[in-house]
C-alpha cells in the first residue's frame, strides 16, 4: 500500500525487521522533540539472520558416502533460511568441496526431471532471489485449500511509525499516537487492528463515563517478529 489510509486486510504483509521498527520509533520521537533529536538512536540488537554462505565453510559433505549432491541440495532447501527467503546457488556451492554454481544448477535440473518423471509433487522453483522447494503448478490448488490465496502487501511508512509507537509504548492512547506523529493516525490504527498486529482496548476513565481507546501489540505481532515479549525489542536509548 502506498497511501496513509492503507488497503483492506486481504493477506500477509511484507516482512519488517526489528531494526526498522526501532528506527521508526526513534525517528518519530526525535521528530516530536527536535531539540533532542540527535540524542535518540536505535541500537541494532537484532542482527539479520546469517546467510548460509556466512555461517558455513566448505565442509566436505560430498565426501560422505550417504550425502550425495542431490541430497544436500534437497536438505538445504527443505531447511531453508530462517527468514523464509530463497537460497542462491552460490550459498549451496560453499557447502561442498569442489562444487560450483554450474554443478548446482545442473543437479537442480536433474532433480526436477526426476520429480516430474516419477509424478512427485515436489519441484525446485526459481524466483528473483534464488531457488526454493515448492510444489508442482498443477498441485497449487492443494496449497490454496490449506492456506488460501495469499496476497502480500506492504506497510506504509505511516503505518510503521504507528506500529512502532504502540510497540514501544503499549497502552498508548490514539490521541497520544496522533500527537506524537503530528498527523492523523486513526485510520492507520484501525488498519493495524484489522491486521491483528494491534489490539484495541477501551478503558473507562475514573469517575467518568468517558472511555479512552488504548492500543497494545498482539500475540501475532510478537510471533511475526520472533519475540518472546516486548522486552526483547531493540532498545532506543537517550
Amino acid at each position: 500500500m502506498d497511501d496513509e489510509a492503507g488497503q483492506p486486510d486481504d493477506g500477509s504483509w511484507q516482512e519488517l525487521s526489528l531494526e526498522e521498527l526501532g528506527q521508526a520509533y526513534a525517528h518519530v520521537v526525535a521528530r516530536t522533540t527536535p531539540a533532542t533529536a540527535e540524542d535518540y538512536t536505535a541500537t541494532d540488537d537484532s542482527e539479520n539472520p546469517a546467510e548460509i554462505s556466512g555461517q558455513n565453510e566448505a565442509t566436505g559433505f560430498a565426501d560422505e558416502a550417504d550425502a550425495t549432491l542431490a541430497s544436500i541440495i534437497e536438505g538445504a532447501l527443505f531447511i531453508g533460511h530462517t527468514d523464509g527467503r530463497s537460497i542462491r546457488e552460490s550459498e549451496l556451492a560453499v557447502l561442498m568441496r569442489d562444487v560450483t554454481e554450474a554443478d548446482i544448477k545442473a543437479e537442480i535440473g536433474r532433480l526436477n526431471d526426476h520429480y516430474e518423471s516419477n509424478e512427485q509433487a515436489l519441484r525446485i522453483l526459481r524466483d528473483a532471489d534464488g531457488i526454493r522447494l515448492g510444489v508442482a503448478d498443477d498441485l497449487e490448488t492443494i496449497r490454496r485449500a490449506f492456506y488460501g490465496k495469499v496476497r502480500e502487501t506492504t506497510l506504509s511508512q505511516g503505518a510503521v511509525e504507528v506500529l512502532s509507537l504502540v510497540a514501544y509504548q503499549p497502552g498508548i492512547t490514539g490521541e497520544k499516537v496522533q500527537d506524537q506523529r503530528g498527523k492523523e493516525s486513526v485510520s492507520l490504527l484501525s488498519q493495524l487492528v484489522r491486521r491483528r498486529l494491534l489490539e484495541l482496548k477501551r478503558i473507562r476513565e475514573p469517575e467518568s463515563s468517558r472511555t479512552v481507546s488504548t492500543y497494545y501489540p498482539t500475540q501475532r505481532f510478537l510471533e511475526l517478529f520472533g519475540l518472546e515479549s516486548l522486552d526483547d525489542l531493540p532498545q532506543v536509548e537517550e
